[in-house]
């Protein structure tokens, strides 16, 4: 067969063209059988999303959604704005007290941006873009499994908002009240993760500037814009500091900006090609994907390209992979989250190079073959390991144990210490007994002369209790840990 006869792939592509709607609705349940499926089984994370769950929970119970709070003291360790915070709360209400509470309104942005995805794709790309980028994000593992998406973070509403940003960047082609979306978007952004919102930022800057649209805006539209983006941050700013003084925001800044860019916070290290280490594992197949038709596309695309427009809307998707890049590699603090951002950009990239080379006039049957097996490869292996992930849980049998009190009506509402200081554990005690969980283990527990207080402990400090472990009762225990009552 000759390279250059390409019917048979042809042919392949304009099937599954036709069949769009059937194939991207078959996509979208595998999203969300990926997002969805054991989503309040796995045990709750102790950093960071217990410490949100628990913020999120005493919004609840204070009755005061602008401050968050942690061992209802006002918490500034945790220095984000309320949006995620607002998200879980909203959880907990619609989905009970539990894990899936936490967790689903992270699901519920996850799969709206998938679903952006592939909408945008299809609306300025076409269909095979559309499908392969749908495909391509809905198998990247960092976004599903990795502090995003199947968990209660932050991170999959501030990646919403994110991607609302870049593709309202794209749509300001179109209507100038797109950059109005964009300023919203941004507010939001920061709304749900503080400075990391300033990749946002950058990237309007210098799509404004590169693409000469900041020259043709009025003075009016760029008063609009300013307002889009700072009128929501500065209402909360307001309520904040009415509730609060100045601590909050002084902190904000000087930890959460000044201290993890100027040097490595709590043990988070790591060097130049950090990033680059990461998408390595975490990326792999994608990444090969990406790589590959990147370096294709740039091969051949400059003796077709000449769509303004089509420039314009390239030049932000690589703005939006590249500053966040740039800037988290720079910074000092290195965590693998941070970068989460650029997947729904890179997702579309992988969507848009792959149909155009499969498509371009000088394709070749062997380069269609190759890529098509790349791109099967790619979501075969990607999906394995997020269905692996998904499917066997590890369970946490002093989480198990805690959940356990909520069938205890009579301790239901007291207080526990916990001597094995975790924030799940205290997350669980909130959750499911609404128990106050205090510090001071075991000798806080015995100077406590209050009755039904409890105390948890791992069976492995059990000898800690000396002589007391004969006068105390024993609620819960299974293989891991105790439960006591006096």
């Amino acid at each position: 067969m000759s390279m250059f006869r390409t019917k048979l792939i042809d042919n392949i592509i304009g099937l599954v063209e036709k069949c769009y709607y059937i194939i991207l609705i078959v996509i979208l349940l595998i999203a969300s059988f990926n997002i969805f499926y054991n989503l309040g089984v796995i045990p709750i994370y102790s950093w960071d999303e217990a410490r949100h769950g628990v913020s999120a929970y005493e919004m609840i119970k204070n009755s005061n959604y602008i401050v968050n709070t942690y061992a209802y003291k006002n918490d500034y360790w945790n220095l984000k704005p309320p949006i995620s915070f607002w998200a879980i709360a909203m959880g907990y209400k619609i989905a009970g007290f539990n894990a899936l509470g936490l967790r689903v309104f992270s699901a519920f942005a996850a799969i709206i941006t998938i679903v952006l995805v592939a909408i945008f794709s299809f609306n300025i790309y076409g269909r095979l873009t559309s499908l392969i980028a749908t495909i391509v994000l809905t198998t990247t593992i960092p976004f599903i499994t990795e502090h995003c998406a199947r968990t209660g973070d932050a991170d999959a509403i501030y990646v919403l908002f994110f991607t609302i940003s870049v593709m309202s960047l794209i749509l300001m082609e179109r209507s100038t009240k797109w950059l109005y979306v964009f300023g919203l978007s941004f507010s939001a952004a920061f709304l749900s993760k503080s400075f990391h919102a300033g990749n946002i930022f950058f990237i309007g800057i210098l799509y404004l500037i590169f693409s000469k649209n900041l020259f043709k805006l009025t003075l009016k539209q760029i008063l609009a814009l300013v307002l889009s983006a700072s009128f929501p941050i500065l209402i909360w700013a307001i309520l904040r500091y009415s509730n609060d003084g100045i601590a909050f925001f002084k902190t904000m800044i000087e930890f959460d900006l000044m201290a993890r860019t100027s040097r490595p916070l709590e043990g988070h290290i790591g060097g130049k090609c950090y990033y680059i280490e990461h998408l390595q594992w975490s990326y792999f197949y994608w990444n090969l994907v990406f790589v590959g038709v990147s370096m294709a596309y740039l091969t051949i695309a400059h003796r077709y390209i000449t769509d303004r427009k089509l420039i314009n809307c390239n030049l932000i998707i690589w703005l939006s992979m590249i500053i966040p890049f740039i800037l988290y590699t720079i910074s000092k603090t290195k965590i693998s989250w941070y970068v989460l951002p650029i997947y729904p950009a890179a997702a579309i990239w992988i969507g848009y190079a792959s149909g155009f080379i499969l498509k371009e006039r000088n394709r070749n049957f062997a380069t269609q073959i190759v890529l098509v097996a790349m791109i099967i490869l790619s979501i075969y292996k990607s999906e394995e390991v997020i269905v692996t992930r998904i499917l066997n849980p590890k369970e946490d049998l002093s989480q198990e144990l805690i959940k356990e009190i909520g069938n205890l009506p009579e301790y239901y509402g007291e207080k526990i210490y916990v001597n094995h200081f975790e924030q799940s554990y205290w997350l669980d005690s909130e959750l499911y007994a609404d128990l106050t969980p205090l510090e001071g283990g075991i000798e806080g527990f015995l100077k406590d002369n209050e009755d039904k207080t409890l105390l948890f402990i791992k069976k492995e400090d059990f000898d800690s209790l000396g002589n007391e472990k004969d006068n105390l009762k024993v609620i819960l225990e299974n293989d891991e840990a105790y439960i006591f009552a006096k």
